[in-house]
């Protein structure tokens, strides 16, 4: 009986977690700029993780439209940093004060490529462990 409920407890645990990617909460403004070239709207991002993010905003954006994602970090010396991220918008629901919408990125979060969102997110995940 009690290696069933090890075996259940854990098979519950996995069913939960069916990201890859643990999203971690990350608020903070954010500039979303369609590569159509239309017009820049502000956003809040809500969540982020290594293949998107899920933000908030007053406009409406379309599915699947390309955008290139803008997000400001203070590294340790309290200097602004910036990290520009190209994904595309794959889902967008109402919500009581505008939309909610999530990108996903066009590529994996790197070092290499986007230094401060990675130093986040890995010391989110070290964090909560």
């Amino acid at each position: 009986m009690k290696r069933q409920s090890q075996k259940s407890i854990a098979s519950i645990a996995t069913t939960n977690e069916r990201r890859k990617f643990v999203r971690a909460t990350l608020v903070g403004s954010a500039l979303i700029s369609p590569k159509s070239g239309a017009k820049a709207i502000t956003a809040v991002l809500d969540n982020v993780n290594r293949v998107g993010a899920g933000l908030h905003t007053k406009e409406k954006m379309a599915m699947a439209q390309p955008v290139t994602v803008s997000l400001a970090f203070l590294d340790s010396d309290r200097a602004e940093q910036m990290e520009k991220l190209d994904g595309k918008v794959v889902w967008a629901k109402p919500w009581e004060k505008g939309f909610l919408i999530g990108v996903v990125w066009d590529e994996l979060v790197t070092k290499e490529k986007n230094r401060w969102l990675y130093y986040y997110l890995e010391e989110t995940v070290k964090s909560s462990v």
